[in-house]
């Protein structure tokens, strides 16, 4: 797959995600045989998350349509995800997603991409149990309450972040703990707003920036 934009910092990135909630809108004179949007207020489509262009599996560019909120707080969390991501990697990158489910409350990820030497590789892949899924995992709990894993998926659902008690965030606990720190032993605090923060947030980096298959 080739980039289709040239390469930028990661300062350059993030200075232009953190003015991603500036629109302009031009309003033109009406005409019979203008399109007019069915798409509620609250819902808008988007070809992008923040300035992450979002992909197909087939690798074609693709637009979804989303709940307001939950698209802004998917922009927070994949600039939590690049600011995590090792120093090597380089934009352009891209969301690549099966769509939205759940009337626009939920997306489905397959992985995300990223550009290294000039070519686009995955710096996460919902098929590959690695330690990058686990540190992507983190990243997602730290925006989002609900992460379950699908065939070839994660079907990330909207709501209010922090922990749970679900099975499936259980799961990643332990699943983090041996396979990213190496350890069996969780924080005691874990249960708690600032104890699951910190846990998601430090283990979104370790993962990413210790990557090894398992």
């Amino acid at each position: 797959m080739e980039p289709v934009s040239p390469a930028v910092s990661r300062r350059g990135l993030l200075t232009a995600a953190a003015t991603a909630g500036s629109v302009l809108v031009l309003t033109a004179p009406a005409r019979a045989s203008a399109h007019v949007s069915t798409v509620p207020a609250e819902f808008r489509e988007h070809d992008r998350i923040a300035t992450v262009v979002t992909q197909s599996p087939a690798g074609l560019p693709v637009a979804h349509t989303y709940a307001a909120d939950f698209h802004d707080r998917l922009g927070d969390w994949i600039r939590m995800w690049w600011a995590s991501a090792p120093s090597a990697w380089i934009a352009p990158f891209h969301v690549i997603t099966s769509g939205t489910a759940q009337g626009g409350h939920a997306l489905l990820l397959n992985g995300i991409g990223y550009t290294r030497a000039g070519k686009s590789q995955l710096g996460f892949d919902a098929a590959v149990r690695d330690s990058r899924y686990w540190a992507t995992v983190a990243s997602l709990y730290r925006h989002f309450p609900s992460v379950t894993a699908r065939a070839g998926h994660l079907e990330i659902s909207d709501g209010q972040a922090g922990f749970t008690g679900s099975s499936e965030q259980i799961g990643f606990v332990r699943a983090s703990l041996t396979q990213v720190w190496g350890q069996a032993q969780a924080p005691s605090d874990i249960a708690g707003r600032t104890g699951w923060n910190a846990f998601t947030e430090a283990t979104a980096r370790q993962g990413l920036s210790n990557h090894h298959s398992l």
